[in-house]
């Protein structure tokens, strides 16, 4: 039976000026964006909605959007309410998840399961994909990558599967492709805090395939960029040099998007000791950053923000043995994440790397009150790359001989934990 469809958004949405076209009205793109973007300010998780989305919210196809979404809905097109944007008031059953019953706490209500479990994948499986990643993300931001990256793992090779056997409708096929990319770039990145370094780099290489198969440019910029750090990360600098200098000098990439390919680049010119290179490059990174956001900048681009400059920032300097100018940038990127509850393991990261960077300095009373504030996160947050930052830092062989006995016993206490 046809589903009636949802006038009463698509009135809404042809009511509200386009900010972009004088005269016209707003574009689904251009609802998706800004309901992403809400969702992104509001709920702290990225959004994940697209034009096809939209479209199929306004033929009825899906009937209620989950509760972030419908709030920025809301807030976009100024509704007071949730039937006023046609929205079905309805409590559905319990969602089939993605992922393993042991975690069953990554699922959310608001897509009913499909009525046969054998039947051909279709739009509703690309919903579940969305919500896992959104739940995904909001778990690492307060937990961390490494006990999140299995499950992760398994809903890609289980998307992987379904695409691979041809078991879906072939309506949803491009945006089985790229919806599939999307955990794919996730679970690299999950895979990579992890310290899971060959599986990352395998599932990088899967999901950038995909992204280029499913024509999405803006997911492939995205695990090249993560890609590009964590070859810094292990040490293959040149690597991480020739991926991020090749797509920053590409005349197609929005602002937001080459700044971030330069950070890559100044952090690897910084591995490798070119001073000259890694300033020049990062300038013209905060350069691109400062010219603000603009409609050409990707969804998942949100997070890279001054928090996150400043960490880089500190890191290039920190590199280059430049204490004086690393420290101010590295507590600055601890400051900005202080108290956002959502991004716990951006401030353990921090923390671990303001620490070392406080000992490498002899900074030693800012580098107790560093070690008592990170030493209670050990445990809690499961990040194996924040570990090994700490491991590095608190090992006794790499101590200096005049570190004062309430230092050398907050380390040790940090020691303990880890091991």
């Amino acid at each position: 039976m046809a589903r009636a469809r949802n006038d009463r958004l698509r009135a809404a949405r042809e009511a509200t000026p386009s900010p972009r076209v004088p005269g016209d009205a707003l574009s689904r793109a251009e609802l998706a964006e800004a309901v992403n973007t809400w969702v992104a300010q509001h709920a702290r998780r990225a959004g994940a909605l697209d034009v096809h989305y939209i479209a199929r919210l306004e033929r009825g196809a899906v009937r209620c959007p989950g509760r972030d979404y419908r709030a920025g809905f809301r807030a976009v097109l100024g509704a007071a309410d949730d039937a006023e944007l046609g929205f079905a008031a309805i409590t559905p059953p319990a969602a089939k998840v993605l992922i393993a019953p042991e975690s069953a706490e990554l699922a959310e209500t608001g897509s009913p399961p499909m009525a046969d479990p054998d039947a051909p994948a279709a739009s509703d499986y690309l919903d579940e994909m969305r919500r896992t990643i959104s739940h995904l993300v909001a778990l690492d931001g307060v937990h961390g990558g490494a006990e999140v990256a299995s499950i992760a793992l398994r809903c890609f090779r289980r998307a992987q599967r379904i695409l691979a056997e041809g078991h879906y409708l072939p309506t949803i096929e491009r945006d089985l492709e790229a919806v599939t990319a999307e955990l794919g770039e996730l679970s690299g990145w999950l895979l990579f805090d992890a310290e899971r370094h060959d599986e990352a780099r395998a599932v990088n290489a899967e999901a950038l395939e995909l992204a280029h198969v499913a024509g999405d440019a803006s997911m492939q910029w995205f695990i090249l960029t993560n890609q590009a750090l964590a070859s810094v990360h292990v040490g293959r600098d040149r690597e991480a040099l020739r991926i991020s200098t090749r797509m920053s000098d590409r005349a197609d990439l929005p602002g937001r998007v080459r700044a971030l390919f330069d950070v890559r680049a100044a952090r690897a010119l910084a591995s490798l000791g070119d001073e000259t290179g890694a300033l020049r490059v990062f300038d013209r990174a905060r350069s691109a950053f400062t010219g603000g956001t603009t409609g050409r900048d990707p969804v998942w681009s949100w997070w890279f923000d001054e928090r996150e400059l400043a960490g880089h920032e500190g890191m290039v300097h920190a590199s280059l043995g430049n204490h004086a100018k690393a420290l101010p940038r590295l507590a600055t990127a601890v400051e900005r994440s202080t108290g956002r509850e959502h991004f716990r393991w951006a401030l353990y990261i921090h923390r671990a790397n303001l620490l070392r960077a406080y000992l490498r300095a002899g900074s030693w009373f800012d580098a107790e009150q560093v070690a008592v504030d990170v030493a209670p996160m050990v445990g809690e947050i499961a990040s194996a790359r924040t570990e090994g930052i700490l491991h590095r830092t608190v090992a006794i062989r790499d101590r200096p001989l005049s570190l004062p006995s309430t230092l050398s016993d907050a380390l040790d206490h940090i020691a303990r934990r880890i091991s």
